[in-house]
């Protein structure tokens, strides 16, 4: 996404787990509020962790 011409790469992933879907995303709020380029990742632990955590 462009923000005041500025670029941002946002990232998500969705995980079904059963009759659950879970939707992960990661973004850097404060680059985009200091108006600078951001290509924040999600974390695999945390989206394991996460995902440990359903059904």
């Amino acid at each position: 996404m462009t923000f005041r011409g500025v670029p941002h790469v946002l990232h998500g992933e969705v995980v079904r787990s059963g009759d659950v879907l879970a939707v992960y995303f990661s973004v850097d709020g404060m680059a985009i509020a200091n108006g600078r380029p951001s290509d924040a990742k999600l974390s695999p632990t945390v989206v394991k962790a996460q995902n440990g955590k359903l059904g």
